[in-house]
């Protein structure tokens, strides 16, 4: 075969991909040959609306670009969980399983799995998917870039490079290959599992926890520090630093499902099976309900002063403030004035 037709068969089968992709409801680009990984085209359009066929004739047809799916919302939803070797997956498989969670995953990796010239691919789409992409896992390192990703999604708005780019479309001059399933079979989750599938990659994350701030650092003066009043801790405050979700939740029925890494997960009353809702979410103490069941808002953070005043007091937080008082959340040698504003 010469160099001539081996090319047109390749450029051939990234052409074809782009219809199937096409017809598979997600949108696509044509990516450079030069490893810089850059779209070949101004591509910003493509977040809002799918290529038509003509355009990726042009794009690819008897041309040698790599191709890349647009993740998000023009997608259907479509999000890819990016693995930054084959180790750290295994990694992953291995405490997927312990979770009981192999299922899933196998049920992800049959709808489309991709091996990258590093690591590996998981495509899935999700209904509601928000946000851009996230970085779930870093490692730290002792020279420049300092912070290395070792799982990383491609959100709304994004772009994944994928199969069959090949040549220096990735600047190692590996190839991109499918591994299992098709474009038209990737899998739909829904938003609780793919919060759990995000809830074990994040146990795999090395970085060391931030350096909590001390009052007073620095200062010069040995006495005794004693804050300003506008520098008083607040009740709803103390509320947050002392209180347990399992005080505030469990006596209005919620029941406690499970813990991945430093993450709870959590059952609204009156459902027997699933989860509701998760605490401490990436380390942020909130609460984030999924259910639209509830009298909490849906996917937004939820402090714990905010979840006790809305289930004990109807969302009355200077009742809820007053209460806090009574029950000693305050600071030990001060009484401020009881707020009419909440403190989140």
């Amino acid at each position: 075969m010469t160099r001539a037709s081996s090319e047109l068969l390749s450029s051939l089968s990234v052409y074809q991909t782009a219809l199937v992709a096409l017809r598979a409801g997600i949108s696509c680009i044509p990516i450079m040959t030069d490893g810089t990984k850059s779209p070949a085209v101004r591509w910003k359009a493509f977040q809002h609306r799918l290529p038509t066929p003509g355009q990726a004739r042009h794009w690819f047809y008897d041309h040698q670009y790599g191709i890349a799916f647009i993740t998000g919302e023009v997608s259907g939803g479509l999000e890819m969980l990016d693995f930054d070797d084959v180790l750290i997956y295994q990694q992953f498989v291995e405490r997927m399983r312990e979770e009981g969670l192999h299922p899933l995953l196998e049920r992800i990796e049959r709808g489309y799995t991709e091996r990258s010239p590093k690591g590996i691919h998981l495509y899935y789409r999700t209904p509601l998917l928000s946000g851009g992409s996230i970085k779930v896992a870093q490692r730290p390192m002792s020279e420049p870039p300092y912070v290395v990703s070792l799982i990383e999604t491609r959100g709304e708005g994004g772009y994944s490079i994928g199969a069959p780019s090949h040549g220096m479309v990735h600047p190692s001059g590996l190839p991109y290959v499918v591994q299992r399933g098709h474009l038209t079979t990737i899998q739909m989750i829904d938003p609780q599992d793919r919060t759990l599938l995000l809830a074990v990659a994040r146990t795999l994350d090395e970085m060391p926890p931030a350096e909590q701030k001390t009052a007073g650092k620095g200062r010069r003066s040995q006495k005794p520090f004693r804050p300003r009043l506008e520098e008083i801790r607040q009740p709803g405050t103390i509320f947050n630093e002392r209180a347990t979700w399992s005080d505030i939740l469990v006596p209005h029925e919620w029941t406690w499902v499970r813990r991945i890494g430093k993450e709870d997960f959590w059952r609204r009353p009156g459902k027997t099976s699933g989860i509701s809702a998760t605490t401490n979410y990436q380390g942020s103490g909130y609460l984030y309900v999924f259910s639209t069941s509830t009298l909490f808002e849906p996917r937004v953070g939820i402090s714990k002063f905010a979840a006790y005043t809305f289930l004990e007091y109807g969302g009355n937080f200077s009742l809820a403030t007053k209460a806090l008082v009574e029950q000693g959340y305050v600071d030990e040698d001060f009484h401020p004035t009881l707020p009419d504003a909440p403190f989140f």
